[in-house]
């Protein structure tokens, strides 16, 4: 299944009520960084009854972990299956290493936020109970003191992107902090489109409707003419309105109609 935005729920039994009307493609119920220190355990619980209530037929669920206490969460939470765990500051699998048994039961996305995760990532991705990768640039930019700006993280996000497309895995991009600034947040994503990933990470509801637009703006119809014609032509490179196209460039549109509900 493809994922195109991913928004972050924070365990409280306020938030937790609203999954399924920001029209996201997934939910993450967070149990690490939006929920306080002395109310995790709280939190815990909280995602504990939200998930024994819900139908998650009708939601695609994961669960952010604490890196801390992962070993308790997923015993409590492991039983549910048909939820995917986030697993943060993930920088070795070996870190994970207890609760493997489980995670092959599960989907799992491994957030990369720290140096030694970009260093490691070609083990990290190649991993095979890790089934997506995504960035945390707000905790990366911290640790090495650099400013959050995407300009300056290219770098970090095509390795990311690379290293996941050689593993044939799903990669998501950081989240924006932008909540007020629909345009600059569309620049954000259109960006992360053109940088390959599949997808993007949101804190807020209303950024979700902006970053399903971005990920869905290809013109399928203009690329499905292309690939017509290309097939109909029989040959190796077609020149259509006045640029080629070879079988690679086909072949990712291919991927792109079908991924957007075309054949």
């Amino acid at each position: 299944m493809r994922f195109r935005s991913l928004l972050f729920v924070p365990a409280k039994e306020k938030t937790l009520s609203k999954i399924g009307q920001a029209n996201a493609d997934a939910y993450i119920i967070d149990l690490e960084d939006s929920i306080e220190e002395p109310n995790k355990q709280a939190a815990l619980e909280q995602a504990q009854n939200w998930l024994r209530q819900a139908c998650l037929q009708d939601h695609v669920i994961f669960v952010r972990l604490n890196k801390g206490r992962y070993k308790e969460e997923v015993r409590q939470l492991g039983s549910f299956g048909n939820i995917g765990f986030m697993l943060p500051k993930f920088e070795d699998c070996r870190e994970y290493r207890e609760a493997e048994d489980i995670w092959k039961e599960h989907r799992v996305i491994a957030l990369i936020e720290t140096p030694l995760g970009i260093v490691n990532i070609d083990r990290i991705a190649g991993c095979d109970w890790v089934d997506m990768l995504a960035f945390g640039a707000e905790d990366y930019t911290a640790y090495v003191n650099m400013a959050n700006k995407s300009e300056y993280l290219r770098y970090q996000k095509s390795v990311l992107v690379t290293f996941a497309k050689a593993y044939g895995k799903q990669v998501f991009d950081t989240p924006s902090f932008e909540l007020a600034d629909t345009v600059k947040l569309r620049e954000e994503t259109e960006e992360t489109v053109s940088l390959g990933f599949d997808g993007k990470l949101a804190i807020h509801p209303r950024q979700t409707a902006v970053i399903n637009e971005a990920f869905s703006a290809a013109d399928i119809p203009y690329m499905e003419s292309i690939v017509k014609a290309y097939e109909e032509q029989g040959e190796a490179v077609l020149v259509y309105d006045g640029k080629p196209y070879e079988k690679m460039h086909i072949a990712r549109f291919k991927r792109i109609i079908k991924e957007n509900g075309g054949i």
